[in-house]
């Protein structure tokens, strides 16, 4: 049984979704669209919710990191950072150890700054946002597949994104870079749904909320949160060369694109005044991630075609079944407008980030939307060819059911979760005995220290523990073991020191009986 290696507190969320996930799918095959969209929303959210719960500490790495700065933001939101008092010296180009913290651009740490400040220091206050967002990117991919394409589709496409394990695993935090993407997931899906429903009405409204979701979306993760202008820029010179130069297009684009810089060049403007080296160095660091593979995240050209295997299913003949689906979308889409817009997202963003030294699993992420829409369209095809062979509507409506639940089944990969969220297979999930023994120690630091100004020393109870530390409690907190003239920097700052006793503690630290030792 595979639930039998949850515990009750992370099933208790699971049974709820998993019933709302089939009585959404149960009324659409019975033509309530309306009551399937909404029970599929609660479902999306309620399974972002039990995979949020799932872990009662921090990710390492990138998780860890977001929700120190988050923390710290809740405070004062316009100054990030990570050690917010810096007692001992630092390196203002180390991300991992420095005091102003520019690493990402600000806009999901203060979601989750303001979830912090409303729900208290908590993992699941630091997971809220990504849960919400996640239920709204479902119904964003419901509204692009019901203009582009047919409400069977949008439905489809949108349930399987909600019940899709990779997506389910950035709102837990497990996988780099965690609530980042899943932030810039939404945002740019949203800048792209906002595009087709002002295609779809002419509206002017949508052109406004698309530069403000575009202006969003850099404001997570930089510049190709202008995906969207590139997909129009190209959709509207393909199927209309001459409208390029007229102004009944350029007016709306550059007005959308105008309130896009809007949103997102204050803070920018902002951090160079106020923060100008750790701005500089940050900029040049995102310039040099195209050009040169930023701490280790390399691959070759092929590196994202091979992740399809990770992100969407494991085998194969995952990309070519991928594959197939988009073709089949593209091939039935509403417009030529659409059709085109599908595909240069697609390969703007696959040969942008293909070409790009730095490689990650999630970079390509963003055009997720229009995969699940694909694999939308290949269950409608297999399943209308179904039903001209099984007659009987009753039987027609058992299999759909079925053949929808045993692919949603699939897509959440339940044994996955096991392996990487439960103790069964302890020598396959990143080390997690480690995480909840320093989960321990840090609830049990307030009565060892209590509330005296304490740096602590030597946290080494898991990767990057020090971190952890100084989330869940007030204190200053390092890996490194500290030397003496570190130690009598800190004394004449008038705070307390100390260390965890892993038993390799220098002589002159043990001899100091100012200094408390903790027994890990």
């Amino acid at each position: 049984m595979l639930f039998q290696h949850f515990t009750n507190e992370q099933i208790l969320p699971l049974v709820p979704s998993i019933l709302l996930l089939i009585s959404s799918v149960i009324f659409y095959t019975t033509d309530k669209h309306k009551i399937s969209l909404a029970l599929l929303l609660f479902a999306s959210l309620g399974l972002a919710f039990f995979m949020a719960h799932l872990d009662p500490f921090l990710n390492l790495w990138d998780e860890q990191y977001h929700a120190l700065v988050a923390k710290n933001m809740a405070q004062n939101p316009f100054k990030p950072t990570l050690y917010t008092n810096p007692i001992l010296e630092y390196d203002y180009t180390n991300w991992a150890g420095n005091h102003i913290w520019l690493h990402k651009q600000p806009l999901f740490l203060w979601q989750m700054a303001l979830s912090i400040k409303i729900f208290g220091v908590n993992e699941v206050a630091v997971r809220i946002p990504s849960m919400l967002l996640h239920a709204f990117t479902t119904f964003l991919i419901y509204r692009i597949g019901n203009i582009s394409h047919s409400k069977a589709v949008a439905y489809y496409g949108a349930l399987f994104f909600s019940v899709a394990y990779y997506p389910l695993e950035l709102v837990c935090g497990k996988y780099p870079t965690d609530h980042n993407d899943t932030a810039f997931l939404f945002y740019v899906t949203a800048s792209i749904w906002t595009w087709f429903e002002y295609q779809h009405t002419q509206k002017k409204y949508w052109l406004i909320l698309l530069g403000i979701f575009s202006g969003c979306a850099v404001l997570v993760k930089w510049l190709v949160g202008l995906l969207v202008y590139a997909i129009w820029l190209i959709s509207v010179s393909a199927t209309e060369k001459k409208k390029v130069c007229n102004t009944k297009f350029l007016i709306p684009f550059f007005s959308s694109l105008f309130i896009t810089c809007i949103v997102f060049f204050p803070w920018q403007f902002f951090i160079f005044m106020q923060y100008p080296a750790e701005a500089k160095h940050e900029f040049s660091l995102n310039t040099q991630h195209f050009f040169t593979a930023v701490e280790g995240h390399t691959g070759n050209i092929w590196f994202h075609f091979d992740a399809l295997k990770k992100m969407y299913g494991s085998g194969d003949l995952v990309p070519f079944i991928l594959l197939v689906g988009i073709i089949l979308y593209v091939k039935k889409a509403s417009s030529k407008l659409y059709r085109i817009a599908t595909i240069s997202s697609i390969i703007v963003v696959y040969v942008f980030y293909s070409l790009a030294a730095t490689k990650m699993t999630a970079f390509c992420l963003i055009v997720s939307p229009f995969v699940f829409l694909g694999l939308g369209s290949l269950f409608l095809t297999f399943i209308s060819r179904l039903k001209k062979i099984i007659t009987p509507i009753p039987l027609q409506k058992i299999a759909e059911i079925i053949l929808l639940l045993s692919i949603c089944y699939f897509l959440f990969d339940l044994n996955r979760t096991v392996n990487y969220h439960t103790q069964q297979k302890p020598h396959d999930n990143f080390g997690r005995e480690n995480d909840l023994r320093e989960m321990e120690l840090i609830h049990k630091l307030p009565a060892l220290l209590g509330h005296k100004k304490t740096v602590l020393f030597n946290v080494n109870t898991s990767v990057n523990g020090h971190i952890s530390v100084m989330f869940y409690t007030p204190y200053i907190a390092y890996s490194m073991m500290p030397n003496k003239e570190q130690i009598e920097k800190i004394k004449q700052q008038n705070y307390h020191i100390a260390v965890i006793n892993t038993g390799q503690i220098p002589s002159f630290l043990l001899q100091d009986e100012e200094i408390t030792k903790i027994n890990p």
